[in-house]
């Protein structure tokens, strides 16, 4: 049987997603050790092509509003067709680049003489630019149609501004990608997810939704370098060569340098993941716009120091033999500092690159070592924070130095954060009291991504961290839930970021085999070619991923060995005597 991820009650691609589709649009169309794609530029099978019929001579209201529903479905997308079931003050003042409501099934009814009611089940909804809101809470959504008659055949008088398409429509015609704005710091970028028509109009769509900016509901973690009311002047053109030339308005040749080249940065990140895109230049009025060090095109690498998932170090940080090693493509080495040496009784580990210092969890979970890792140099000193702890869950670092952890106690997850050496419990409604099993923080800093330790299918719990712009932790808001459905997999038994924009749950749903399942964390629907989940073969106890996607998935069994998958899709040893690892 296959398996797929579904957020209760949706059937993969159900959404209200708000995009620009007006017109005719086209649709957007590895050595030994198995790594995972850029789920962002995975092909999707198209939907046939579908010339919808308009309205007939007699047609009752009931059937205007049917007709109206199904010629919404044209593929290629157009909506010439759908208009000619509106009146004609209707026709005009229809606006369905507002949105599109894409539903389950749909029920259409007449109420009273010119009035029809059309009932769309289990809807979801995406921002304006195709950005999942909601979760994954699901609604009926039901729309009331007026009908006037002119010329002696009913209309519809006040259509919805938005397009209604069925979610097989969706999840076959859309993509997903990801738009990229800045953390409250100015310095990490931050992915945000989006779904938008394969094709010609992809890039221009990108764009659209990246100038419109992070929007209300992101605005405490995730700011934009572009000035408010930036104007995309027509669409985006990509040449043979590659180039993508962006006609924007003419606040963006105001900017001041630093912003300009953070937009650049935005603009760069955001288009690379189009096929065909490897470089961007900027006009205005047609003419082009000096970008980073005076050139009128770049690279849509450009900025890439400023994206947080792109691995640092490839090499794993990991416990073998009662120490903290490396662990890589030649054999274990021993981090530098007194965790290196062996002797320690340890259960889980976190590494800081950039501040040169590893956290470790004591075997019993009472405490938390902390020590230096800088070779022969290191400080011979360990030192202890949470002492008296109860359960200390795998810690984890975060951009800014900030270290994290949860102690499970008996009465619930108690948050922990360590500011240099000041220790803070952090109340984060939906996460502290709840039975937690594991966390992590992404890449970024903007989430606290925990996984809930009971229940038959994994959930995760997503919560924004507020940061000030220095990047101190400022507070952390109430938690979203995301959920595996499908089938009964048991409670999550770890977590980690294995995309920018997902988390690999990792479950024992049998008692000889375990599954991976990769959830989005914002509740949507992802990209279908990761709905099924991977199947790992034993007793798990531990998952290592990374938000990048070059870097593979590997897990850890109860008999110490580290697996990774291979192209066959089987799981191999990559080490032995590895009691837990992560990637730093």
């Amino acid at each position: 049987m296959t398996l797929r991820v579904t957020r209760r009650r949706w059937a993969p691609g159900l959404a209200l997603v708000v995009l620009a589709l007006a017109g005719c649009t086209t649709l957007p169309v590895s050595g030994p050790v198995h790594t995972r794609p850029d789920p962002s530029v995975n092909a999707t099978l198209d939907a046939p092509y579908f010339e919808p019929p308009g309205p007939t001579r007699g047609d009752n209201p009931a059937g205007i509003v049917r007709g109206f529903l199904l010629a919404m479905q044209a593929n290629p997308p157009s909506t010439a067709v759908a208009r000619e079931f509106l009146s004609e003050s209707a026709r005009t003042a229809w606006k369905p680049v507002d949105g599109t409501i894409v539903y389950d099934a749909s029920t259409v009814e007449t109420t009273t003489a010119g009035a029809v009611s059309a009932r769309l089940s289990d809807a979801h909804q995406l921002d304006a630019r195709g950005g999942w809101v909601g979760g994954e809470a699901a609604a009926t959504t039901t729309l009331p149609f007026s009908l006037v008659q002119e010329g002696g055949q009913w209309r519809i008088d006040n259509p919805p501004n938005a397009l209604a398409v069925p979610s097989s429509y969706f999840s076959s015609l859309f993509v997903p990608f990801n738009l990229y704005f800045y953390d409250r710091t100015g310095t990490l970028l931050v992915p945000v997810r989006v779904y938008v028509p394969r094709g010609a109009q992809t890039a221009t769509d990108l764009v659209r939704g990246l100038i419109a900016g992070p929007g209300e509901a992101l605005g405490q973690i995730a700011v934009s370098a572009f000035a408010p009311h930036t104007g995309l002047d027509l669409s985006v053109v990509v040449s043979d060569a590659g180039v993508a030339e962006i006609p924007l308005g003419q606040r963006f040749s105001q900017l001041a340098p630093a912003d300009l080249a953070r937009a650049v940065a935005q603009l760069a990140r955001t288009l690379r993941q189009v096929p065909g895109i490897n470089r961007l230049r900027v006009t205005v009025a047609g003419t082009p716009v000096p970008l980073i060090g005076g050139a009128t095109d770049v690279s849509v690498n450009t900025g890439s120091e400023a994206d947080p998932d792109l691995a640092q170090a490839r090499d794993l940080v990991a416990i073998q033999n009662r120490r903290v090693v490396r662990l890589g493509t030649g054999p274990a080495t021993p981090i530098g500092g007194p965790l290196g040496e062996p002797g320690f009784s340890l259960r889980s580990v976190a590494l800081d690159l950039a501040g040169y210092r590893v956290a470790a969890v004591a075997g019993n979970g009472r405490r938390l070592y902390l020590a230096a890792d800088r070779g022969s140099t290191a400080s011979k000193t360990v030192s202890s924070a949470l002492a008296g702890a109860t359960n200390l869950l795998r810690p984890t670092y975060d951009p800014f130095g900030a270290l994290w952890d949860i102690d499970a106690t008996r009465g619930g997850a108690v948050v922990h954060v360590l500011e240099g050496t000041r220790d803070r419990v952090v109340a984060v409604p939906g996460i502290s009291g709840k039975p937690i099993g594991a966390f992590t923080v992404t890449a970024d800093g903007t989430r606290l991504v925990a996984a809930l330790a009971t229940g038959s299918t994994p959930m995760i719990l997503v919560s924004p961290i507020v940061r000030s712009t220095s990047g101190a932790v400022v507070s952390v808001g109430a938690a979203s839930a995301v959920q595996y459905s499908g089938a009964d997999l048991g409670p999550a038994i770890d977590v980690a970021q294995n995309s920018p924009t997902t988390v690999a749950v990792l479950s024992q749903a049998t008692k000889d085999s375990g599954r991976i399942v990769s959830l989005e964390m914002d509740g949507s629907p992802g990209d279908p070619s990761t709905a099924t989940p991977d199947l790992v073969p034993g007793v798990l106890t531990g998952l290592v991923a990374s938000p990048d996607t070059s870097l593979p998935v590997q897990v850890i069994t109860s008999d110490h060995r580290l697996l990774l998958q291979v192209d066959t899709g089987e799981w191999v040893r990559a080490a032995a005597a590895v009691l837990a690892g992560a990637y730093p």
